[in-house]
């Protein structure tokens, strides 16, 4: 006999429990994945992700004790809260950093988390120096009716002290936006500018998230102001922020996860050390200067680069090269990657990725035409693609359609 959802309701309890604890197995599933990665690879970007995913189980947690009521845990589940609600920003921030940026001032950690140290330290202490009976009025006056009265003494302070860490949470959101959206793009510039197959370095995905990150803040800042016990007297109405924050969990989760490549990895490849100011851009449009500063030679060089780069094109089909990058192109043509770099973005107003993808559509559109049986799969690795999801995205780019279309 099938079961029907009427002949098996849904506990209270077991609902209860499911939306409030559902964003914090979603941070709990991600920290053990990404503890088993960085023991096996060490990466210093995974780490700092690490340490952010265990601040937003930590802080899930506390919304677990708060939504069921568990009194005699507040105390300390609602430190950890009200720290680790002030520390995610922050330590997402420095991921992207890691991330994105070579070389920087590691006191700059220190100074973003300075503001959740000091809070956090003194909603502690303020616990501890209350009254169980001050503690009771607070957490029925302030925690679950978001009002200050009959609250006195270190209750009143505490209330204070609440409402001030929810306006530093809302001040951290758009300077946080702002610089995580300029250091993803000048990162997405520097790879564009070094790589051909750019599918599994970019930070697109990043991007999207930090743009959810950003949306589920606001709507997070906006539920504390109203007060979080509005949501606990209705488990269908916290469903909505409980779903929403396990969605951004997860996708984070999963982008960083998958994200192998980072800047020290394009650093590598290229040959370059760690710029003093740590500007990712450097390395993609660094002045190209010769060891005596000569200009006429430099000149002379940026000149007759471009014929020679279009030739060896031409003549050897280096873009049908997989995974090709623009030292292995400097190489051939005897020059340094500064120079070849210049030439494509002053002379030919175009990146490298965009200058070898072009050529590689190209002979693909050709290779369809001359053998119309070929597999779109054949097609896409007999252009010099690394993978069919690249070729796709780069056929309908500058073609306008999908290959299938194309050759119909």
């Amino acid at each position: 006999m099938l079961l029907t959802r009427k002949s098996l309701p849904l506990h209270p309890t077991m609902l209860a429990n499911l939306v409030t604890s559902m964003p914090l197995y979603v941070c709990t599933f991600w920290t053990v994945l990404l503890l088993l990665d960085v023991v096996e690879q060490r990466q210093a970007a995974k780490r700092r992700l690490l340490v952010y995913m265990v601040a937003a189980a930590l802080l899930y947690m506390g919304h677990y004790v708060f939504f069921n009521r568990a009194a005699a845990l507040l105390p300390v589940t609602d430190t950890i809260y009200c720290t680790t609600n002030l520390a995610v920003f922050p330590l997402y921030f420095l991921y992207l950093k890691e991330l994105t940026e070579p070389q920087w001032n590691r006191r700059l950690q220190w100074l973003l988390l300075l503001p959740t140290a000091v809070i956090g330290t003194t909603i502690g202490t303020l616990y501890a120096l209350m009254t169980p009976e001050q503690t009771r009025q607070f957490t029925e006056a302030y925690l679950y009716h978001n009002h200050f009265a009959g609250l006195d003494g270190a209750a009143w302070w505490q209330a204070a002290l609440h409402h001030t860490g929810k306006l530093v949470f809302a001040m951290q959101i758009p300077p946080i936006l702002v610089l995580g959206f300029r250091m993803i793009s000048r990162y997405d510039q520097a790879v564009e500018a070094n790589y051909a197959d750019t599918d599994d370095k970019r930070l697109q995905l990043m991007k999207n998230v930090l743009v959810l990150f950003v949306v589920t803040s606001f709507i997070s800042f906006g539920a504390n102001l109203l007060g979080r016990y509005r949501f606990a007297d209705s488990m269908w109405l916290l469903l909505v922020p409980s779903v929403l924050f396990s969605v951004l969990q997860f996708m984070l989760g999963f982008a960083g996860y998958r994200q192998q490549f980072t800047i020290r990895d394009m650093m590598r490849d290229m040959q370059l050390a760690p710029s003093a100011n740590g500007d990712a851009l450097t390395i993609a449009v660094e002045t190209a200067t010769d060891a005596d500063g000569n200009v006429e030679q430099q000149t002379s060089i940026l000149d007759t680069l471009p014929r020679q780069l279009t030739e060896l094109m031409s003549r050897e089909r280096l873009f049908l090269q997989p995974n090709l990058k623009i030292t292995d192109v400097a190489e051939r043509l005897h020059t340094n990657r500064t120079y070849v770099s210049r030439v494509l973005k002053e002379q030919l107003d175009t990146t490298f990725a965009d200058f070898i993808n072009r050529q590689r559509i190209d002979h693909a559109c050709r290779l369809m035409k001359q053998q119309p049986d070929l597999s779109a799969a054949d097609v896409a690795t007999m252009s010099g693609f690394s993978s069919q999801s690249s070729f796709y995205r780069n056929f309908k780019k500058y073609m306008g359609c999908s290959p299938t279309d194309y050759q119909e």
